[in-house]
């Protein structure tokens, strides 16, 4: 016990906010699994790669070619103010065909007309033939490298987990809908069980959460070939027969504007909003500790001058505050300090959820990050086809560089002022958006600081952000 206080006395208060790594000396003599770069859908030459990396006046970079994205959604970047050595911001946008009646699921070379995704859904019957939208959003921390490989990834483990299940995703649509059923004459449906059980979301959202968990293993496995520094946290957004789905392993957010009312669908994903699940599984598996933390909450910091005195204390499984007198196991440092975004899993590390760290640990000990962090995403299901939607409802995915500077109220303000500046066939329109929406979080250079407008302090962090019609 003792030296283990010594221990964390003499490092922790120098370890606030950093990452430690057990990366091996030669981590740096391994290939790199992909060369770095930003996302495809920018079209950087070599020139403007050059002119989007500068620390000093940080461009906005954006999507400047017409339907460049789908559904002619909006993208806006720019770089951190000299924080890490490159924007460690990745971001992915593909479009897919699914054809039920051959089996097959396959990517989309041009861009697909806007009025492709409602029609499928035309009088309430779904089509065999289905689009399927994508949106990824990945903000890198401690190396860019494992953003990057989940921008190149993470979309074909999901669409290798989709093709998998077509055919039950067909039986599952024939089963509901009887006059389909009756044209395609199939007699094969109970061959999967009771498909009453289970409902179309859940066969996406299981397909979502097979492909997070698949991914994270994908980087922890060829970590022993390649450089594959530091981790990301990952939103995903997909739409497809009318619904949007929402998976969420970090602190990036997706927030849905529908006539003027903001809608969260991600909720971030610090340590302290996990604590239940983080602390649950210290108490459950206390090998993981070491004997060096304690899984109670306290109001203040316990001395040995508190020894024999009451307490307020708070346990994995309660919501209130108990009350007990303090003992030399309260000494140990808390799993989880501070609240909101300040709160830190070890005095390490800011984000619960997301992929990679796998090598992160307590500096000078054998006490690792995961599995307290978690590839596990949250998934939410947003019914599109069945919202009153007008051509200012729009989806913003952002990274935590426009979420930590601006509040979602400031957002919607945002979103709708620069709508209302552009005729809706104009092209441009959601990319303006987003254009504006990365000034407001970055701010303007003055002296040796980035401020916005109304005099706070601007941020210093990597800032991407989609802006997504809802009316297709």
């Amino acid at each position: 016990m003792n030296s283990m206080l010594r221990r964390l006395r003499s490092h922790l208060d120098t370890a606030v906010d950093k990452v430690w790594s057990t990366e091996s000396k030669d981590d740096g003599e391994k290939p790199l699994k992909f060369d770095y770069s930003r996302p495809e859908f920018l079209k950087l030459n070599a020139e403007k790669m050059k002119v989007s990396q500068d620390f000093m006046t940080r461009p906005i970079v954006t999507s400047n070619e017409p339907m460049t994205l789908p559904f002619n959604a909006g993208y806006a970047e720019c770089i951190n103010g000299g924080k890490s050595n490159v924007n460690e911001d990745q971001a992915t946008a593909k479009q897919y065909f699914i054809d039920l009646d051959k089996h097959e699921l396959t990517e989309s070379s041009e861009e697909v007309p806007n009025t492709m995704q409602m029609s499928e859904i035309a009088s309430g019957k779904i089509s065999n033939k289905l689009t399927l939208t994508y949106f990824g959003m990945f903000d890198g921390h401690a190396g860019p490298d494992a953003a990057l490989m989940t921008s190149k990834l993470l979309h074909k483990h999901i669409m290798d987990r989709l093709q998998t299940k077509i055919e039950v995703l067909k039986a599952k649509i024939l089963s509901t809908d009887t006059e389909n059923n009756k044209d395609n004459n199939c007699h094969d449906l109970d061959k999967f069980g009771n498909l009453d059980a289970v409902s179309l979301d859940s066969l996406i959202v299981g397909a979502l959460e097979e492909s997070f968990l698949a991914m994270d293993e994908q980087i922890k496995r060829e970590k022993t070939t390649y450089s594959i520094r530091g981790g990301c946290a990952v939103i995903v957004a997909i739409f497809i027969m009318g619904k949007l789905f929402v998976a969420n392993a970090g602190d990036c957010r997706a927030v849905l504007y529908n006539k003027g009312r903001a809608i969260r669908l991600s909720r971030d994903m610090t340590p302290y909003s996990e604590r239940q699940r983080i602390l649950a599984l210290g108490m459950a598996k206390p090998d993981l500790l070491h004997e060096e933390f304690t899984c109670y909450e306290y109001l203040k910091r316990i001395t040995r001058s508190d020894m024999g005195k009451p307490i307020l204390y708070r346990g994995p499984t309660m919501a209130g505050w108990g009350y007990k007198i303090a003992d030399q196991d309260d000494l140990k440092v808390p799993l989880i300090t501070s609240t909101g975004n300040k709160s830190r899993l070890m005095q390490t590390i800011g984000v619960a959820r997301g992929f990679g760290d796998h090598d992160l640990r307590l500096y000078d000990s054998n006490i690792y990050m995961k599995p307290f962090l978690s590839a596990v995403p949250e998934v939410c299901v947003y019914d599109v086809k069945a919202a009153d939607l007008d051509d200012d409802d729009v989806l913003v995915i952002g990274s935590d560089g426009l979420w930590d500077l601006l509040k979602v109220e400031e957002v919607r303000k945002s979103v709708n002022d620069v709508l209302q500046l552009y005729n809706i066939n104009n092209q441009k329109r959601y990319l303006s958006v987003a254009h504006e929406l990365v000034t407001l979080a970055r701010g303007s250079h003055t002296g040796n600081n980035w401020k916005k407008k109304n005099g706070d302090p601007g941020s210093f962090d990597d800032i991407s952000v989609f802006v997504v019609p809802l009316k297709h």
